[in-house]
This record gives C-alpha cells, sequence and structure tokens, in this order.
C-alpha cells in the first residue's frame, strides 16, 4: 500500500530561505545593494546564515540569524522581529493563570540569578532595571553559538514574569561595549533591539540601565508649543502621527495669529508619521515657492501589487477612519500599477507634484533641533526646510529612514517571525539611506541642546 510522505521539516532554516526568496524578489534596495562587487561578500554571508539557521533550534536563535541577513540591506524600514503573540491583561487573574498554565510561559528558559555585587560601570554584567522599575534583572555570562550573556529576571512587578527567567540574550559585538539584543517583551514575544552600546550604566537606546544610575531625562516632552524669551517661541514636536494632527493644526493656528520672532521647532525622537501633517509648517520655514523634490518610484513586483492590495481591502473594512480621499488615491494607484511590467521602477503618474506658496514673514529666523531618533516622516521635515534661507538645522545626523519606503508585513511560514519590508524608493534620497541628512550646525553633547539652539537664534 502506498505509504503517505512523512511531513517535510519546518524551521529556522526553512524561514531563512522564504526571507531571502522574498527579499531577492521584492526588495527595491537590491540591485542597489548587491552588485558585481558586492556579490560574492553577500554570497558568503547567505552561506555561514544558512548553517547557523540549521543549528538554530527556537525563535530567539533564529531571529539574530534573520537580522543579520536583512541588516546586509541598506535599507532602515526593512526589519524582521519576533511572532506576534496577543497581549494579557495581568489585572486579570483568569488571564493570567491561562498565561502561566501555558506552553510559551512553562518552556520559558530559566537560569540561577547570581548574587548581586558591584561591577564597574563600564561592565556589562550587573543588575539592571526598566527605567519604569517594572523589571530588574541580573545580566550575566552564558556562552552559546548564538549569545555571551543573558538577563535574568530577580524581581518582576508583573505576574507574566517570574524569578529565573530568561528577559534579554545578548551578543557581543565587533567594537567597544556593543551587543545585539534580544528581548522578550511583557507576553513573552521577541524583539531584537538592534545594535545597543553599553555606555557607563546605560543600555542606549534601551529602557535598562544599572539599579542605582539616575534616570536619564527624556529627550524632550510631549507636543508643546510656548515662549522662551520676548523674541523666541519653542514647538516641541514629538510624532506626526495622524492622531496628532489636529492638536498640530491647533497649534499652527496659534503660531500663525502671533508669530514669534524666532522659532525653535524641536523634533528630537520624532520617529515620523504621515508626511501630511507636516504641511502645515511649511509657510514658517521657507522664504521661496518650491516644488517637493521626493519622487517615489514604485517597485513593481506581483508580490509587491499584491500587499498593496490587501491594504487597500483592509481600508475598505475601516473606511470611516481613513476616508474617500485615501480610499481614491490607493484604489487609482493600483489600478496603474496593474498595468505596469514586472520587475521595473515607476512613479505614478497619479500624484501631482507638490508646490509650496504663499510665503510668511514671521518667524524671521528658524532652528530646527532633531537628532538620531528623528526618522522617515520626520526626515521630510529636514529635506524641505532645506529649501529655506532662513532655516538652520542644527544637532547630529538624523536616522537616515529616507530613501526606501511604503512598509508592508508578513510572516514567515514556520515561526511566523514578522517580516516588514518596503515597496519604493525615493532616488533623490538613498544617498541618505542609513547616513541621515547632516546639521547645518552640530551640537555639542556636552551641553544642553536647547540652550545652544537658542544661541543660535538670539547671539548668532
Amino acid at each position: 500500500m502506498a505509504q503517505s510522505a512523512p511531513p517535510q521539516p519546518c524551521g529556522c532554516t526553512q524561514d531563512f530561505d522564504y526571507v531571502v526568496n522574498y527579499l531577492e524578489r521584492n526588495l527595491p534596495a537590491y540591485a542597489h545593494d548587491v552588485t558585481a562587487l558586492t556579490r560574492p561578500a553577500y554570497e558568503r554571508l547567505k552561506r555561514r546564515l544558512r548553517r547557523a539557521s540549521a543549528r538554530a533550534k527556537k525563535e530567539s536563535h533564529c531571529l539574530p540569524v534573520l537580522v543579520a541577513y536583512v541588516e546586509f540591506f541598506h535599507d532602515q524600514h526593512t526589519d524582521i522581529s519576533g511572532a506576534t503573540r496577543p497581549g494579557v491583561n495581568d489585572r486579570d487573574a483568569t488571564a493570567v493563570q491561562r498565561f502561566q498554565t501555558g506552553a510559551v510561559f512553562q518552556q520559558a528558559e530559566t537560569r540561577r540569578p547570581r548574587l548581586a555585587r558591584t561591577y564597574p560601570l563600564a561592565a556589562i554584567e550587573g543588575r539592571y532595571q526598566t527605567v519604569d522599575s517594572t523589571y530588574v534583572v541580573q545580566i550575566q555570562p552564558s556562552r552559546t553559538r548564538f549569545r555571551d550573556y543573558v538577563g535574568v529576571i530577580v524581581t518582576s512587578r508583573t505576574p507574566l514574569w517570574r524569578t529565573g527567567q530568561v528577559k534579554l540574550e545578548l551578543q557581543r559585538l565587533p567594537g567597544e561595549s556593543r551587543y545585539r539584543v534580544i528581548q522578550y517583551n511583557r507576553n513573552h514575544s521577541a524583539s531584537c533591539l538592534g545594535d545597543v552600546f553599553q555606555e557607563q550604566g546605560y543600555l542606549r537606546g534601551t529602557s535598562w540601565q544599572k539599579v542605582g544610575q539616575p534616570t536619564s531625562p527624556p529627550v524632550a516632552g510631549p507636543l508643546a508649543y510656548r515662549a522662551l524669551t520676548a523674541k523666541t517661541a519653542y514647538l516641541r514636536l514629538p510624532s506626526f502621527d495622524g492622531g496628532l494632527r489636529t492638536q498640530l493644526d491647533s497649534v499652527c493656528q496659534q503660531v500663525a495669529a502671533r508669530p514669534p520672532q524666532n522659532l525653535i521647532i524641536d523634533v528630537r525622537g520624532n520617529g515620523g508619521g504621515a508626511d501630511d501633517a507636516v504641511v502645515p509648517l511649511v509657510p514658517f520655514l521657507y522664504t521661496a515657492p518650491f516644488q517637493d523634490d521626493q519622487r517615489e518610484e514604485y517597485y513593481v513586483t506581483p508580490d509587491n501589487v499584491a500587499r498593496l492590495t490587501e491594504y487597500y481591502r483592509r481600508m475598505q473594512h475601516d473606511s470611516a477612519d481613513y476616508g474617500a480621499d485615501a480610499l481614491q488615491r490607493v484604489r487609482t494607484t493600483l489600478r496603474w500599477l496593474h498595468h505596469v511590467p514586472a520587475g521595473q521602477f515607476r512613479s505614478d503618474p497619479t500624484v501631482p507634484v507638490k508646490t509650496f506658496t504663499g510665503i510668511v514673514g514671521r518667524p524671521e529666523r528658524v532652528v530646527i533641533l532633531y537628532d538620531r531618533g528623528c526618522a522617515s516622516t520626520c526626515e521630510t521635515l529636514l529635506f524641505w526646510a532645506k529649501h529655506s534661507t532662513k532655516t538652520t538645522l542644527a544637532g547630529e545626523n538624523s536616522g537616515g529612514f529616507v530613501g526606501y519606503g511604503n512598509v508592508f508585513s508578513l510572516p514567515t511560514p514556520c515561526w511566523g517571525l514578522q517580516l516588514s519590508t518596503t515597496t519604493l524608493r525615493l532616488p533623490n534620497q538613498v544617498a541618505y539611506e542609513a547616513v541621515g541628512v547632516a546639521p547645518d550646525v552640530r551640537l555639542a553633547r556636552d551641553e544642553d541642546w536647547l540652550a545652544q539652539a537658542l544661541r543660535l537664534l538670539e547671539n548668532p
């Protein structure tokens, strides 16, 4: 009698092959980054990582392998993260009990935390806590092929974590005090925090710091507008998310009604949002009419068109929130894309070019204050501000999320890791990808940036 074939194995190698094949077919950055010059290194990297994927028997081992592959491409928006899991209400005793008796909690790796002792601030080992003190972990050596250290729970204010469970996995990277960090979130899903520097007791760019260290002050606060001096006003914009559009419009009306002589726009840590949210700021910035030169080119492939089609269907189910205009724009783009041959970069002819007019006299001088946390749409503000002779960019290089965009996510077939990938490029901005927009004035790290920005305006 005929026997059915045994099921094919499903694990990290299969997910790795899926990610490689998908990005080679669909990633706008692929042809730019894999050239005759770089292909030998790219092929060596693939072979090495595929061998590593065969040794990865769990998600936390597979995730850094796939991250290392995705990081070959100079495309900041394309990344991979752990499988999505539903949140758990830790105030609901029934939900907590169900979670604690489930496989995710029961199978979490455990280690005995080492006794507390004093380590130099520059050492990675020691007791760390989150800024909100929800967790305290002991970072201690635990060497495998995939890591050099673990962060073991010492205390947890949520019942979703228990003493001894592994909360962090750290792999030493080339360079001083540099690590790749895998973090298990509140619901035990995995996230790769990327390359993290340990600097004097702080894991920079994360919420972890050594116990006893003073809490780092936030980069800046929520959306706000206020006078700093008789001459200079301060506008803080933490995000360009569409949910803040009403507040932003209201603030811009305040600025227009009584325009200050000078204006500081603080976008430190602003991770972006929607370009439309930047438009109300433009009249305060520029000194002559200009056209937006952010030309977008879709990389037309069947998969990329399918991702946009899926997005349009989701929009239809939530049409009230998206609005008729947004639906019409995507519908028009899809109709055009279906007539473009696959494998080409094409600009959407249905999108009109933005032209900015309507110059205002005040503010007379503007400083845009930004850091590496200014990314994506926040960087659109910087590009538009470059058309102005009265606006000064101050701070440090921005995040460099500017060369590729229009991101969609899909799960890998075995472990359900979330691959987020771009579908278009902005050819005029590819050179800034991962590098960021350099400031006109680079600010000193050892002095308050707001004070330096104020000095640029009032004591030039």
